[in-house]
Parts: structure tokens; C-alpha cells; sequence
């Protein structure tokens, strides 16, 4: 009992120190051995057991800041998430018992980033824990992803632990041990000739850049929607707009739910943002609540992206697509609408928004020294929050028509826990698997730039108020995973059917 507590506690340590902001991203290499090792001697019913105490115990490691948002989804992610590792615990048992040792390593990485491309999909998808995370500071190991997404690294990080675990079992046998570890150099030697290949010293597949500044106007998020301090608010991002006055800009982005009122009814908000605009000639992106009211006078709310330009009064609008499960918005309330009542009975802090219906690129009309362009505008899409966790849909966006992306949140919640570094560095891949630019501003921060490759540019502390100004080049390319979307995964989780029916039919039981 005690060497399975130890060897479950060690997975989950590792599994926590791996991820941003710490750059130990080195230790996913052997995160899994423990587990694996745990796995070996458990029926069933252990399996079932040690499975989900791994899972809970990574899960508080890895999602305590949840917490600090909501405490329903807190309880919710941190208890519901380990169910995954039950249902890889105990495949793993069944092919372990049924299959030879060296055909179940093979199985290995195909089965645990099937489950983890599982764990992604639906409004309940979870990718944060993903483990490919791990690896956003070793940018010439992971230019594939624009093939694979970022589940081509998890299976590479899997395999890695397969092989270094296989010389570990066999360290008596040279011969071995000499071919184990010639295949574990070629797992880091292929991918890191292909990123040194791909990767140029200097961006320059686009002649054609857009130039953005970011306002982190590092708000406190309880105090912004006080009612004495909507003006204040609105002060801050105003005055270090205008601190970019002399930087030529093409676009200004303030971050999610900058705008503490309905914009679209805010006269005094909407006078303030059309006089910057017009005094500094720039166009201008913002978060802000949002509604629309129905002929049955039933109205919906929404976390929303505004685009304001200084030729005219309109505005584009995107409603984010993909909530925050419990914090933003209750599942499964229109099937189970009892479900929404109790959990508004015990207060604990969910919202209440409606999801967005429909993939919107803003387009942003090119105001200022129009030769460097050969169009009349730039499109845009903004990813808001939570939404840039999901590859497959920030694909879509880029595949609807996008030059350049956005990326908008409110971090403040998480206070000064991993998470802000993690959500972060999650734009590193969307940015490579697409091969585009992303312009990310945070209330608290990290606001940051990021080039097709992955390459941060420039960013910012948290908790600090600052601006950023940076060229962006425009999109000049469509990845494999951009036109073609989640090949890898699919194939990797179908390939589990293979060994699954083999072990199920065979008569070679090894119990």
C-alpha cells in the first residue's frame, strides 16, 4: 500500500512540476513511469481505485486555482476529471493481462492520447491538463504540431516513457538497452531537425504586418463592476490608449470584459471609444458583456468581442462560441433545468451566459500608410478566454479567413497561482499549429505576442498595467492541421480498437 501511494504521489508531483510557468518541462519525459509501474500487479478493482487516486491527487496539483474562479467548477473538474484516468487504468489492466508485454508498450501511447483527444471534445472538454503543455518552451521539438496539433506532442511524450521504462526493465540485456536508447535519441533528434528546418532566424514569409498595442489595464475583476468605478474603469483604458498615440497603430485590443456595462447601450462609453478613435484615427477590439432580446420577450446574455473603427458608428460583434462549464455557464440545463435551480440555490458563483452561435473574423479596415498593404483590410477573428484551450476550434476560425489572431482574457481570477503562465503559453501552440500571429491582452496579464513559430515577442508581467506595441506579419500559409483538422488524433484513438478486440478474442490470456 505504501509503495503504491509513493509511486502514485510521484506521477502526480512530476505531472505538477512539468507545466508552466516552471520550464521543467524535461520531467513529462518520466512522468508516466510511476504509474506505469504502479499498473502492473492491480486487477480491476484496483485499477479502478489507484487510477482515480492519481488522477485526483495530479488534478489538485494541476487545477487548485480553479478554486479562485468558481468553487462549483473546482469541485466539479477536480472530482470529474480522474474519471478519464480510470478508464485508462483499467485498458491498460485488460491489455496488460492479455496481451505480451512488449505488444501493450506499443498500445501505450496510442491508448493515452486516444483518452486525452476524448477528454478535449464536448462542452464538458478539458484539454488543459493536456500533457503536450508541458513542452511550450522547446520550440524546435514541436514544429510538427501544425501536422499533428498539439496530441502529436502528447504521444511523443508518452512514447518517450515507454521507451525510457523499457531500458530500465531490461538493463541487464546490452543489446537492448543499446537499440532502446539509439530509438529514444531518434525521438528527439527527428523532431528537433525538422523544427531547426522549418524555423527561419527571422520571420519573413509575409511582406505585409499589421501594428497592435495592447492596454493590460490590470483591473481588479471584483472592483471593475462596483458602479463608482465604471468611470475610473473606463479612465484607465482610455489614458494608456492614448499613451500610444505616437506609435502609429493600426489596431488598439483592450481584453476581456474591458467594458464593465453593456456596451451597446453605454452612451458614455461609446462617445469616450469613438473620440479615441477618431483623435488617434485607429481601430479599436474589446471585450464587453452583450445581449439580445427575442420577439417572446426572453433575452439572452453573452461574453462578447466588440470591433469599433473610426469610419463609421457600427460596430462587429462575435459572441464567444465555447463557455467556461460552471463558471460562465451551467451544461445541461435545458435537459436537467433542476440542475440549474440547485446550484443557484447554493450560491456558488456560476454565470449565466448563452454560447455565441455562429464563427465571426472581424474585418479591420487599414487606416494608415495603405502601400504596405495589397487589401483594404485584415481579418480577425477573437478567441475569447477558455476558447483558446481548443485547437480544433480555433482552427476553425483560422480557416474561416484569418490574417492574424486575437486573443482575449480576463486571468485575474486565477491571481498569481500557474495558471495565468499556462493559459498563456497555450497561444504557443495555437500559433504554430496554424502558423499564424497572435496578439494576446489579458486584464492582469501575461499580454503577449507571438510569432507563426511559436516565438514569444513581447510580453508582459501580471498585476501591472502596460502597454505593448508590436509589427505582426500576416498569415502566408495553411497548415495540414488547419485545412485537414484532427487526422492524428482520430487516427491514433480509432488505431485502439486494433489491440482492444485482439486482447478481447485472444485465447493467449496472460493471467
Amino acid at each position: 500500500m505504501r509503495k503504491k501511494m509513493l509511486l502514485s504521489l510521484t506521477t502526480a508531483v512530476l505531472f505538477s512540476l512539468s507545466f508552466p510557468p516552471l520550464k521543467l518541462g524535461f520531467l513529462a519525459y518520466f512522468v508516466l513511469i510511476p504509474f506505469f509501474i504502479l499498473l502492473e500487479d492491480l486487477n480491476y478493482k484496483e485499477s479502478i481505485r489507484w487510477g482515480y487516486l492519481t488522477g485526483l491527487f495530479t488534478n489538485i496539483g494541476t487545477l487548485y486555482w480553479i478554486n479562485w474562479v468558481t468553487v462549483a467548477g473546482a469541485f466539479a473538474a477536480i472530482l470529474y476529471l480522474p474519471i478519464y484516468l480510470i478508464f485508462y487504468a483499467v485498458l491498460h489492466t485488460f491489455l496488460r493481462k492479455r496481451l505480451a508485454t512488449k505488444y501493450l508498450f506499443i498500445c501505450i501511447p496510442f491508448l493515452w492520447t486516444g483518452i486525452e483527444f476524448v477528454r478535449s471534445l464536448g462542452v464538458l472538454g478539458f484539454p488543459w491538463s493536456s500533457l503536450a503543455y508541458t513542452q511550450t518552451y522547446y520550440l524546435s521539438l514541436i514544429q510538427y504540431v501544425s501536422y499533428s496539433s498539439i496530441f502529436g506532442v502528447s504521444f511523443w511524450i508518452v512514447t518517450i516513457n515507454v521507451v525510457i521504462l523499457s531500458i530500465i526493465k531490461n538493463v541487464s540485456n546490452v543489446k537492448k538497452v543499446i537499440t532502446y536508447l539509439v530509438f529514444l535519441i531518434l525521438l528527439f533528434i527527428i523532431p528537433w531537425l525538422y523544427g531547426r528546418w522549418v524555423m527561419p532566424d527571422e520571420e519573413t514569409d509575409s511582406k505585409e504586418k499589421i501594428r497592435i498595442g495592447l492596454v493590460q489595464g490590470n483591473i481588479d475583476p471584483y472592483l471593475k463592476w462596483d458602479d463608482e468605478f465604471v468611470d475610473e474603469n473606463l479612465k484607465i483604458y482610455d489614458n494608456h490608449s492614448r499613451q500610444l498615440k505616437d506609435s502609429c497603430l493600426d489596431l488598439i485590443i483592450w481584453p476581456e470584459t474591458a467594458t464593465p456595462v453593456y456596451l451597446r447601450d453605454s452612451a458614455h462609453y461609446l462617445q469616450t471609444i469613438r473620440t479615441l478613435l477618431k483623435d488617434l484615427n485607429v481601430c479599436l477590439v474589446t471585450g464587453t458583456p452583450d445581449y439580445k432580446f427575442f420577439p417572446d420577450h426572453t433575452y439572452k446574455t453573452f461574453n462578447a468581442a466588440f470591433l469599433f473603427t473610426p469610419l463609421n458608428n457600427n460596430f462587429q460583434v462575435y459572441r464567444k462560441l465555447h463557455l467556461v462549464p460552471f463558471s460562465e455557464r451551467v451544461p445541461f440545463t435545458e435537459v436537467f433545468p433542476l440542475l440549474k435551480d440547485f446550484l443557484e440555490s447554493l450560491e456558488m458563483g456560476e454565470g449565466n451566459f448563452s454560447p455565441g452561435d455562429r464563427i465571426v473574423s472581424f474585418k479591420i479596415p487599414i487606416l494608415n500608410d495603405k502601400e504596405r498593404f495589397q487589401r483594404d483590410f485584415v481579418l480577425a477573428p477573437v478567441i475569447i478566454c477558455f476558447e483558446s484551450m481548443f485547437s480544433d476550434l480555433v482552427r476553425k476560425f483560422v480557416k474561416n479567413g484569418a490574417d492574424i489572431l486575437i486573443v482575449i482574457t480576463n486571468d485575474a481570477w486565477f491571481g498569481r497561482t500557474s495558471a495565468p503562465f499556462h493559459h498563456a503559453q497555450a497561444a504557443v501552440f495555437r500559433a504554430i499549429e496554424n502558423r499564424i500571429g497572435i496578439a494576446r491582452c489579458a486584464n492582469t496579464g501575461v499580454s503577449m505576442f507571438v510569432n507563426a513559430y511559436g516565438r514569444t515577442l513581447t510580453k508582459t508581467s501580471i498585476f501591472e498595467k502596460a502597454t505593448i506595441v508590436e509589427n505582426m506579419f500576416l498569415r502566408s500559409k495553411t497548415t495540414f492541421f488547419t485545412r485537414y483538422g484532427h487526422v492524428f488524433s482520430i487516427t491514433v484513438s480509432l488505431l485502439n480498437i486494433i489491440p482492444i478486440l485482439t486482447a478481447l478474442f485472444s485465447s493467449n490470456k496472460t493471467e
